[in-house]
């Protein structure tokens, strides 16, 4: 479809304001949009902090309840007696005040004397516990992260255990994993010496199970956003993660409840867990995209147990970016309209007399080169400048034009003329120096015919005059261009029946011939005759530049590019020099000594490749060597070999 160029010009204008609006609303958006991205996640980088914090928070309330119940005078004189039914009574109670999972007093080796939990063992040997371990061997308050098992939660309280049972939920992108149940519990625990007058008499320990406890997530979410929503969802989440699953977290599943079980990606597992840093990036999270920051938990030996996790809602952040770009686009939108108006107006006046320089250049066009432009006197400046430019280049091609014709027929006739002279002086030059010496030795002859040497003398006419005959049998060659008899064969048979007619003669006798050809060449189509007479010119031509010596390498191959047949002639002789090589298929062109070589044979087998549709051609470097190279084409359907 072809537009006025009216329409071009108004189409030229809304297109750079398109443009311009398009480039303006990415740039806008993108630069935005980072920024909005850099924000969220600054803040979710401070919201985890905020996490750590209450994290950690909760740890060292829970050493100062600890120590400070640790030296309660009561607790001191029932650990001393051994009363285990008072210091159970005693632990009961501050296990409902300070809202602790676990308190339990053991001896000075560990063995447990009396818990909180109205279900708890007694007797059983705790002394290998993180905290346990080290408070007996301090005699100093401890406090941390551990990992309990079930039957060490068990022995705490049966409930405890089956709040640590939690089934694993199938979750995309997380770890491969053979685990269906988790019953470990994550606990945050402290542990002080019980001292009586300085003596070290057992050890106190506190701890608080985190699996699906929801204080502490929902207190770091109600830290970092207070409750700030977004289209009745949360804007902020919290989770605690032991080593991959949520044990506690206020992130909802799509039927409202707290996605207890789901497991972390394997790329985050991989960068808090594996490597130990945090991960702050955008994030699906069970059925919601967040900003997310993810950190990791480690126990008191300072392995990497689980993690901590906030997230901010991103559909807050891309409504957002939604609006930004809808602003942007409106702006363009309405740029691109008034635009439009503009450009229509403008080009109408300007068209006017462009029409009238259109017209007149297609007539020029046309071949009416007395074709001139009037635009009137009323037209601008500019365009009354450019007709009048236009009416002298007009003139100027009308006298071109004749000039040019009479210089075609000129020429035309000179390149006959010089032609015919080439081919005349070529024939002159190349018969005449053998004719004089026919004409020499047959005066000698006629003078002296009774001498000896007469019978060299008649040989010597002999030769010149079989050379009169090469000459002029090349001349014919050259000038029939016989068109090719073709008939189906091997192109390295032919070769090789070349190579067997020539390799007796002496020339050949310290030539090396190293032959290569491709058994998977296939039959075809050529006139047999003509191209044996083209490699026994290249073959015997290579020869002759080597002087008899040296090395002639002949490589015969199908091409899979178009499916041709590639043949080198590579020869060690002495190369053809960069003057003489752009001559070398001329006629009558020769580097050979006179009497050895007529100037035509490259220029029959040129023209014998191109009546095949074929190419040759050679490269050649002084003192390397001459590589000719022929390319036939496969015509035809032919037999396999």
């Amino acid at each position: 479809m072809v537009f006025s160029l009216k329409v071009r010009l108004a189409a030229s204008v809304v297109i750079v304001v398109l443009a311009m609006g398009i480039v303006s609303t990415i740039v806008g958006t993108r630069l935005f949009g980072d920024s909005l991205v850099e924000q969220a996640q600054s803040g979710v980088e401070q919201d985890l902090s905020a996490a750590y914090l209450v994290y950690n928070d909760r740890i060292g309330d829970l050493e100062s309840v600890v120590e400070l119940m640790a030296g309660e005078t009561s607790l001191i004189r029932n650990t001393v007696s051994g009363n285990p039914a008072s210091l159970s009574e005693i632990l009961r109670n501050r296990l409902v005040e300070w809202n602790i999972d676990m308190l339990t007093v053991t001896d000075a080796d560990g063995v447990a004397l009396a818990r909180g939990t109205k279900t708890g063992a007694l007797g059983d040997d705790i002394s290998a516990d993180q905290v346990v371990a080290r408070v007996l061997a301090s005699h100093d308050h401890v406090s941390g992260t551990s990992i309990l098992d079930a039957a060490r939660l068990a022995s705490e309280s049966p409930e405890l255990a089956a709040r640590a049972h939690i089934p694993l939920r199938k979750t995309e992108r997380a770890r491969p994993s053979q685990r269906t149940i988790l019953d470990e519990g994550m606990v945050l625990n402290a542990g002080a010496p019980i001292l009586a007058q300085g003596r070290f008499v057992g050890v106190l320990y506190g701890g608080i199970l985190l699996n699906r406890q929801e204080e502490m997530v929902d207190r770091i979410k109600e830290t970092a956003h207070a409750g700030e929503t977004w289209r009745g969802k949360d804007v902020g989440t919290a989770t605690i993660f032991q080593d991959d699953v949520r044990i506690a977290t206020n992130v909802m599943d799509e039927d409202g409840n707290r996605a207890i079980g789901t497991r972390v990606s394997s790329e985050v597992y991989d960068t808090v867990i594996e490597a130990g840093d945090r991960w702050i990036a955008r994030a699906f999270v069970v059925n919601n995209s967040c900003i997310t920051g993810y950190g990791p938990i480690c126990d008191l030996d300072g392995k990497r147990v689980g993690i901590i996790y906030v997230g901010v809602l991103a559909a807050k952040f891309d409504a957002l970016r939604e609006r930004t770009v809808l602003t942007f686009a409106g702006v363009s939108i309405g740029g691109m309209v008034l635009a439009l108006i503009i450009a229509s107006v403008l080009a109408t006046g300007i068209l006017r007399p462009l029409r009238s320089l259109r017209l007149a250049s297609q007539e020029i066009a046309d071949g009416k080169l007395d074709t001139r432009v009037d635009m009137g006197p009323n037209a601008a400046d500019e365009f009354l400048e450019v007709a009048e430019a236009f009416n002298t280049m007009a003139e100027s091609i009308a006298e071109r034009d004749a000039q040019l014709q009479e210089n075609a027929r000129k020429m035309t006739e000179s390149k006959k003329l010089a032609t015919l002279g080439q081919l005349a002086a070529g024939i002159a030059h190349e018969i005449n120096n053998p004719l004089g010496g026919i004409v020499m030795y047959s005066h000698m002859l006629r003078e002296d015919l009774q001498k000896e040497e007469n019978r060299e003398n008649v040989e010597k006419i002999g030769r010149e005059a079989d050379r009169c005959k090469k000459i002029v049998k090349g001349l014919l060659d050259f000038a029939r261009q016989t068109k090719p008899e073709r008939t189906v064969s091997n192109i390295s048979l032919v070769i090789n029946e070349v190579i067997a007619l020539l390799e007796h003669q002496a020339i050949f006798h310290n030539i090396e011939i190293v032959k290569d050809f491709d058994p998977s060449i296939p039959l075809f189509d050529f006139d047999v005759t003509q191209i044996q007479e083209v490699f026994m010119n290249l073959i015997l031509n290579a020869a002759q530049a080597m002087d008899g010596r040296g090395t002639l390498t002949i490589v015969a191959q199908l091409m899979d590019d178009d499916g041709s047949i590639l043949v080198e002639i590579r020869d060690t002789g002495p190369g053809i020099s960069p003057d003489n090589i752009d001559k070398i298929f001329e006629p009558f062109f020769t580097t050979k000594e006179i009497g050895r070589g007529t100037g035509l044979g490259l220029a029959i087998a040129y023209g014998i490749i191109e009546r095949h549709h074929g190419k040759i051609w050679v490269e050649s470097k002084l003192g390397e060597g001459t590589l000719f190279s022929v390319r036939l084409p496969i015509g035809g359907d032919v037999p396999p070999m």
